[in-house]
């Protein structure tokens, strides 16, 4: 191979890297002002042991860990005001309740809330860029994770297209989302849950 070729190679790590660097840091500024983001989610999720399972629903979050996730058809909940989470099931007349939530940067909800610092969180590769997707490969710093790795997707401006999860068994969670909104005015109450009448209340801890 010719010196040319030779110094060719050699730039072409740090182009790479560069490349993800710029998108990493596009990523930050963009969403280091978003309070809120709403949208429409279909939730995929496979595992060998139970197979596939697909849902859809509505989601709202809201800085710095508020959150709630309304799922189409069985009305079922998870609703946390950063402090109390509680998951609601209609079918089994119960809800789950949660006290002192630390959450893992690794969730779903968690990433979505910091993008603005994911550098910090995870190590990133950039594994496909155009002008109409980018796409990133995530790997938890936390050496306690229960999550192998997370793909997220944004499209040409940023806003976030996709989120797949796949933890330490190897069940694989798809997020994809439609008509994301970035800082629409949430009410506070949207993440306040009120136990319906008749329900029964379990304490998790």
């Amino acid at each position: 191979m010719t010196r040319v070729g030779w110094f060719l190679m050699a730039l072409m790590p740090a182009t790479a890297l560069a490349g993800t660097t710029e998108v990493i840091e596009a990523v930050e500024a963009k969403y280091a002002g978003v309070e809120t983001l709403t949208a429409k989610f279909t939730q995929t999720t496979t595992s060998e042991l139970y197979g596939s399972d697909k849902q859809s629903g509505t989601m709202s979050l809201m800085r710095p860990a508020k959150m709630r996730w309304t799922f189409d058809g069985d009305g079922k909940e998870f609703v946390t005001d950063g402090a109390t989470m509680w998951i609601y099931n209609p079918a089994d007349k119960q809800v789950l309740k949660y006290s002192d939530v630390s959450q893992s940067a690794a969730s779903a909800d968690s990433l979505l809330q910091s993008l603005d610092r994911i550098s910090e969180l995870f190590e990133i590769e950039l594994v496909e860029e155009t002008d109409r997707i980018k796409r990133l490969s995530l790997k938890p710093k936390g050496a306690q994770s229960q999550v192998k790795k997370i793909e997220l997707a944004l499209d040409g401006a940023l806003v976030v297209q996709s989120v797949n999860i796949t933890d330490a068994f190897d069940t694989q969670t798809a997020l994809a989302f439609q008509g994301v909104q970035l800082d629409v005015k949430v009410p506070a109450s949207t993440f306040v849950f009120e136990v319906p009448t008749g329900i029964e209340v379990i304490s998790a801890n």
